[in-house]
């Protein structure tokens, strides 16, 4: 069942990053695309994904537990969004994220 649909979080505690901030890897692989050409998963934001990996390891070091905690929502033009299951939980998630960015 979808992580929206499921009684884990209150409403209204999204939480969106710019991607381009939490990491500086190409937003493709070169590599892999002369490797195995263009096509599918292979078309992947790979900046957005380091990113989400990166902001997943972080809360993870400060015992958040995904899926409990936080979620990874979507990626649009403003960034990587974030669910966090209530207020207090994206306060300190914001902090935590927030003193990586400095």
């Amino acid at each position: 069942m979808a992580y929206e649909i499921k009684d884990w979080k209150e409403p209204d505690y999204s939480l969106v990053l710019d991607s381009d901030k939490l990491s500086n890897r190409e937003p493709y692989s070169a590599e892999i695309n002369e490797t195995y050409g263009e096509g599918g998963g292979l078309n992947a934001d790979y900046r957005a994904v380091e990113a989400i990996a990166i902001v997943s390891n972080l809360l993870g070091h400060a015992n958040f537990e995904y899926g409990k905690h936080f979620v990874f929502k979507t990626k649009a033009l403003e960034g990587i969004s974030f669910d966090f299951c209530d207020k207090n939980t994206k306060d300190a998630g914001e902090i935590i994220l927030q003193n990586y960015l400095k």
